[in-house]
């Protein structure tokens, strides 16, 4: 409820002056990558659709609060794959949701710290539970585009490592911030706290 309130329904109801939103939701498929494969071909039929905007289900804004504002803020950016900074919910912490490739093949390390004050930082890889990826991307880069299998960590590695590929690089933009929610609330300062009612 926290996330249809706060994150589903303003991106939903509350039109933009300067840009137009289409909200497209997939039920009852079984496997996230299918289901983001899915989202990505039905917003690629739409000729006017310039950017896919990744929101997961489970992120909820916190700075700013109002994810249309969060969305004007990405696209500001002007890249082509830029995500907001969250915690990632992993069995032992909560690293950010973001990291780079280790030298072995496969492998990555969360990124932990960067320079004091900055807000535009380089990843190889993100989640995708608060992304926004421009159009152009998915037209250069060949379906599918998201792959889960025991060969991939998850979709959103198998993702970022096929559009490295083609020449695209990952950025993560920390003025955005998101709680990442489960039964309990990850806040991006690594604090946890139960859901709003």
């Amino acid at each position: 409820m926290e996330w249809a309130r706060h994150t589903l329904g303003p991106l939903d109801r509350i039109g933009q002056p300067d840009y137009e939103k289409l909200v497209l939701l997939v039920r009852g498929v079984k496997n996230l990558d299918t289901e983001r494969n899915i989202l990505v071909e039905d917003a690629l039929k739409d000729p006017k659709t310039t950017h896919l905007f990744w929101v997961d289900t489970d992120t909820i804004f916190e700075s700013p609060e109002d994810p249309c504002q969060a969305l004007r803020m990405l696209l500001a950016c002007d890249w082509p794959i830029v995500s907001g900074l969250y915690r990632a919910r992993q069995r032992i912490g909560f690293y950010w949701a973001a990291w780079t490739k280790l030298p072995t093949p496969g492998e990555y390390a969360p990124i932990e710290k960067w320079t004091e004050g900055a807000n535009w930082i380089k990843a190889d890889a993100i989640g995708m539970g608060c992304c926004l990826i421009k159009r152009e991307v998915f037209e250069k880069v060949p379906a599918p585009w998201f792959v889960w299998n025991q060969a991939n960590p998850s979709e959103d590695f198998f993702f970022c490592e096929k559009a490295a590929q083609y020449g695209y690089e990952v950025r993560v933009f920390t003025d955005i911030k998101c709680s990442h929610v489960g039964m309990l609330k990850v806040k991006a300062d690594g604090s946890v706290t139960t859901l709003a009612v």
